[in-house]
């Protein structure tokens, strides 16, 4: 579960993201000593960002796909359970 900053990086419980914004994140190893996993995770790699806060994720959208799956993968061939319109405004 995520607590404080930006989110949790799925698969990589080493690393933080350290700065957001619309286009970019930046992410950094935890421990300052580590050295960067440029082998799982090249420049350019797409990561999954667990937000910690619902306006960071809710703002981007104007439509919600909701699919029943605990594993937190969003693999393509998920199915579709729900479509949820988003109110914004708040």
């Amino acid at each position: 579960t995520p607590q404080g900053g930006y989110g949790a990086i799925d698969g990589f419980p080493d690393l933080e993201c350290f700065a957001m914004s619309q286009e970019v994140t930046r992410v950094r190893p935890k421990d300052q000593n580590a050295r960067f996993p440029f082998e799982e995770l090249p420049i350019g790699s797409m990561i999954n960002i667990l937000p910690n806060h619902s306006c960071l994720a809710a703002a981007c959208f104007d439509q919600y796909y909701i699919i029943d799956d605990n594993s937190s993968k969003f693999l393509p061939n998920e199915i579709v359970v729900d479509e949820w319109e988003v109110w914004q405004g708040w």
